[in-house]
């Protein structure tokens, strides 16, 4: 009832004060772009450049659904910047231009996110010219940060019992990684961060019985991409919106060329994709195709990185499909919400809408990432 009478008030200062000072007032700490407005550059721009026709389909059908003008405004700023890139870089080189920035966090050493472990002493034996060599997309001061902050992470798992993960797993080429060299392997900030994440799992779940897994807010697919390296039988199926939703099917699509790909496309009801949706590999869906999936079609939901960057209603929705599709789910979010683009309370660590039906496995701050947690719920 107090929501409905805010989203009133809201709605009447908006149609006084205009949509530019109702942002003003409503909105702070990062940039945002009304739905309207993004659907309105989004008809220029495809109008005026040439796009893969996969990116354009996603981006128009996720525009047409009504639910589109209640997705996040910061989301909107964001898809409009990592179109433009993919546009004028090209997908070949996502993991430094939109990865390197947005999908696996800040990679640097003037981040917090290493803080805990940014003195360590260095005891692994490693190339030196590791820590000098220049990236093409970015600057030689930042590609010596990016080499550092990999080589920061990366003692940190081979002191602290992690080489199991590291022996199975390498950065894949595709998508033109920023990459640390070590024993003749690639290792990269998002697979190092994937590799603290699968085993935190590792340890609370036999992934031997596990068959099927979701993860909404996948970005590029690093942790799919990072498990199915080392579990190599479980299915997998991946939300996400545009651009995210294609680079994270181009991504993966180009990594498992031997895996069945459920690619996205529009359907009405679960019955028209069945039978290729159950027999494939690797699915790629948007938000609003998930009520279509049938109860419990999955084991274990993942979220990681990315609930603190949606609003509130999507939040909710989120999570009363977790409690519906899936056995256990697992998220990854910041202490407290750092991006606020909503007047509303941040998330913290203590207020997403648990359900009173989950059973809490883990529910805990991380030590890397910093100023991260992680939680495990079981679903009854």
């Amino acid at each position: 009832m107090f929501d409905r009478i805010i989203n009133k008030i809201q709605r009447i200062i908006k149609k006084i004060v205009g949509e530019n000072i109702f942002i003003k007032i409503f909105y702070r700490n990062v940039s945002i772009l009304s739905s309207k407005k993004f659907e309105n550059w989004w008809k220029h721009y495809k109008k005026n450049n040439k796009l893969d026709i996969n990116l354009e389909m996603m981006l128009d059908d996720l525009i047409d659904n009504e639910n589109f003008k209640n997705y996040s405004w910061y989301w909107n700023y964001l898809a409009q910047n990592h179109i433009k890139l993919l546009n004028e870089k090209g997908i070949e080189n996502f993991k430094q231009t939109i990865e390197r920035l947005h999908y696996w966090g800040e990679g640097t050493t003037h981040s917090k996110i290493l803080e805990p472990i940014q003195n360590d002493k260095i005891t692994i034996v490693y190339d030196k010219d590791e820590l000098i060599k220049k990236h093409k997309f970015c600057l030689e001061d930042e590609s010596k940060e990016y080499n550092k902050s990999n080589l920061i992470l990366l003692n940190f798992l081979v002191n602290n019992g992690y080489q199991e993960y590291l022996d199975k797993m390498e950065e894949p080429n595709f998508g033109n990684p920023i990459f640390f060299n070590y024993k003749n392997k690639k290792y990269s900030f998002a697979l190092m961060n994937s590799i603290l994440e699968i085993d935190t799992l590792n340890r609370y779940i036999d992934f031997n019985k596990l068959d099927s897994i979701l993860e909404i807010g996948a970005g590029s697919g690093r942790f799919c991409s990072s498990l199915l390296q080392a579990k190599k039988n479980l299915n997998y199926t991946i939300v996400d919106i545009p651009p995210t939703l294609f680079v994270s099917q181009s991504n993966l699509s180009n990594i498992f060329k031997n895996k069945k790909i459920f690619n996205y496309r529009k359907f009405n009801n679960f019955r028209e994709i069945e039978k290729e949706f159950i027999s494939s590999d690797i699915r790629f869906l948007l938000p609003e195709q998930l009520k279509l999936i049938p109860n419990k079609s999955f084991d274990l939901s993942i979220a990681t990185d990315c609930l603190h960057e949606f609003n509130k209603n999507q939040v909710d929705r989120y999570f009363d499909e977790f409690n519906r599709l899936s056995n256990f789910f697992y998220f990854k979010c910041q202490n407290i919400q750092w991006a606020t683009f909503e007047k509303k309370e941040r998330y913290d660590m203590n207020n997403y809408p648990i359900k009173n039906n989950w059973k809490k496995i883990i529910h805990e701050k991380c030590h890397i990432p910093n100023r991260y947690f992680q939680a495990l719920y079981k679903i009854n």
